[in-house]
Order: structure tokens, then C-alpha cells, then sequence
């Protein structure tokens, strides 16, 4: 196999999220930054890599920032009660 744009258009593709390394990064963050709120960026839906799973690691943000309405709605579904900046224009 070459490396034509068909093979690298159907090679398979995967992404993994460790919702610990979440954690750990935001933990490492707070420990820098103490007196500081944390907010994490959620962007498309985590690109669709598993929104739920980012909720899972990020769930001792201060605040999520998101593009869509529809996953602001998500995230209230979820029973997330922290803030919730849109970022739709």
C-alpha cells in the first residue's frame, strides 16, 4: 500500500480520552494556580471523542465554556449545577 490520498482517507482512525489525565492536568492546574477559577473549553462536542467522558474528568471545573446551547442544555441534563459560558456568536 502507497501512501495515496484514498489510503490515508480510509486508514482507520482512533482516539482514546483518559478521564484520569483530565483530572490529574486540572488537579496539576489548580496546584499552579490556586487562587485562580478554572474553566474548561469543551469545544464540537469534544469533536465527538465523548463528551460525557470530558464531563467525567472535568467534573471539578469551575465552569464550563462551550460553542452550542444544545450542550449547555446536555450538561444541565447531566445534573452539572456549576456556570456555563457560551461562546456562540
Amino acid at each position: 500500500m502507497g501512501d495515496s490520498a484514498n489510503d490515508l482517507i480510509n486508514r482507520p482512525i482512533m482516539a482514546s480520552m483518559h478521564t484520569a489525565a483530565f483530572q490529574h492536568n486540572l488537579n496539576r492546574v489548580r496546584e499552579l494556580a490556586p487562587e485562580s477559577k478554572i474553566w474548561s473549553v469543551i469545544k464540537a462536542r469534544a469533536y465527538g471523542h465523548c463528551f460525557e467522558a470530558a464531563l467525567k474528568g472535568l467534573a471539578s471545573t469551575d465552569g464550563f465554556a462551550l460553542l452550542d446551547i444544545q450542550d449547555a442544555s446536555w450538561l444541565r441534563e447531566q445534573d452539572w449545577e456549576g456556570r456555563i459560558l457560551l461562546l456562540e456568536g
